[in-house]
C-alpha cells in the first residue's frame, strides 16, 4: 500500500452523528412555529421526531402539521426548510473524531473535506463542530453544481489538484456507500467505511463500483489503519 499524504473526509455520520442534526433542526422549526403562535413547540417538535423514527422523510414537516391538524399554509412550507437548514446547530462531534484530526495533523498530513448538501447548512456544522481548522481544503459541493455531487468524481479531483497528491496517496473516509465511494474508486483512490450503529445508513449497500476497500467501526481502528500509511 502507498503512503497516504492526503486525507479526505465526509462530514454527515462520518465526523458527528448526523441525527443530531435532524434534532436539532426539528427544535428550531418547533420553535419559529410557536413564535408564531401556530402551534406548542413540544407537540411539533415530538411529531416530527416520530414521523422521523417511523421512517418519513422528506415532506416530514407537512405530515407533522396535517397529524396535528394545524391550518399552516403549504405555501409557507419552504419557511420551515429555511429554517431547518440555516439554523445554528446544536451537534457534537463523534467523541473519537477530534483527536484523530489532530493525530493525522501532526502526522503531516494534509486534510480535506468533500460534502454535499446546502452550502451554509454545512458550513454551519462544521463551525458548531468546531472543526474547521483541522482541514487545508473544504470543498462544499454544492457550490460548484449539481454535477460536482458525490457520487461524482469532481471533487475529488479539485482537492487532489489543490494538494499535489497521486490518487495513490489519497484516502477518502466516509459512512455511505451508496453515493461517497464511487467517485475516490474511479480514480484510484483508497476508501474506508466509517461504519457507526448509530449511522442514518449504517445498513446501507454499495452499488457496483461503489463498495470500500476497508471498513472500520471505531476512530481507534481507523488510526490503526492509517496511521502507519500516513507520510
Amino acid at each position: 500500500m502507498d503512503a497516504f499524504s492526503l486525507v479526505v473526509f465526509d462530514l454527515d455520520d462520518t465526523l458527528y452523528p448526523e441525527v443530531e442534526f435532524v434534532i436539532s433542526g426539528f427544535r428550531a422549526v418547533a420553535q419559529y412555529l410557536a413564535d408564531l403562535g401556530v402551534i406548542d413547540a413540544e407537540s411539533f417538535f415530538f411529531t416530527s421526531i416520530s414521523l422521523f423514527i417511523t421512517g418519513s422523510r422528506g415532506n416530514i414537516f407537512n405530515l407533522a402539521l396535517e397529524r396535528l391538524a394545524v391550518g399552516f399554509p403549504p405555501a409557507r412550507i419552504g419557511e420551515l426548510v429555511r429554517v431547518y437548514r440555516e439554523h445554528r446547530p446544536q451537534i457534537r462531534p463523534f467523541a473519537g473524531s477530534p483527536k484523530l484530526l489532530k493525530l493525522l495533523k501532526e502526522k503531516g498530513a494534509v486534510l480535506a473535506l468533500i460534502s454535499d448538501g446546502p452550502v451554509r447548512t454545512q458550513q454551519n456544522k462544521l463551525r458548531a463542530l468546531g472543526l474547521e481548522t483541522y482541514f487545508d481544503h473544504l470543498v462544499f459541493t454544492a457550490a460548484h453544481g449539481e454535477d460536482w455531487g458525490k457520487p461524482s468524481p469532481r471533487a475529488f479531483l479539485e482537492v487532489m489538484e489543490r494538494s499535489r497528491a497521486p490518487a495513490a496517496a489519497c484516502v477518502y473516509v466516509a459512512d455511505n456507500p451508496e453515493k461517497d465511494f464511487v467517485g475516490p474508486n474511479r480514480l484510484g483512490w483508497h476508501t474506508i467505511r466509517v461504519r457507526e450503529t448509530i449511522g442514518l445508513y449504517g445498513d446501507a449497500s454499495p452499488p457496483p463500483g461503489g463498495e470500500p476497500k476497508a471498513t472500520v467501526d471505531s476512530f481507534a481502528a481507523l488510526w490503526d489503519l492509517l496511521c502507519q500509511e500516513i507520510n
